[in-house]
């Protein structure tokens, strides 16, 4: 039991190693390609949220950027006026109002989830097909693995 745990452990020691130095040149990359489109962390964070949730209160904005709602508004002032995304005002209480993604909004995290596919593509070219096949089956694996640890609580 002891040899399997060494093992185990030995091959994630590995495995971040090796997957380290790829994830933080793909994220230096990715916030360069950010830079130059004019799109910052916290902007790319919060349209990220409003895809995927749909539109949040002003209030649960604050809360998932951990800011007050003065700097959340600041920071959604700028997004609105380049058309990222759009505030809307409740019909009954116009205290009340609802962020959401904009068609613009939208655009910009395609073209950025484009480009990294594009980068990814030009690097999985350097291998064989045999070569990619065996990689996407294995990230596969990985992630099925993870999935499982998870799912039983294991969060060491």
């Amino acid at each position: 039991m002891t040899r399997m745990i060494h093992d185990t452990r030995s091959v994630a020691a590995d495995l971040l190693d090796e997957l380290g130095p790829i994830i933080a040149g793909e994220r230096a990359a990715f916030a360069q390609r950010c830079h130059e489109r004019s799109v910052s962390m916290t902007h790319l964070l919060l349209m990220t949220l409003l895809e995927t949730h749909g539109p949040l209160p002003m209030s649960r904005v604050a809360e998932l950027l951990g800011c007050g709602l003065p700097t959340a508004t600041g920071i959604v002032s700028r997004m609105e006026e380049r058309g990222l995304v759009e505030r809307q005002h409740d019909s009954e209480d116009r205290r009340v109002v609802t962020l959401s993604l904009s068609q613009e909004g939208a655009i910009e995290i395609r073209e950025l989830q484009l480009s990294r596919r594009e980068r990814m593509a030009t690097a999985l070219t350097h291998l064989s097909e045999p070569e990619r096949e065996q990689l996407l089956a294995s990230v596969r694996s990985l992630r099925a693995a993870f999935n499982r640890a998870n799912s039983q609580g294991d969060n060491a």
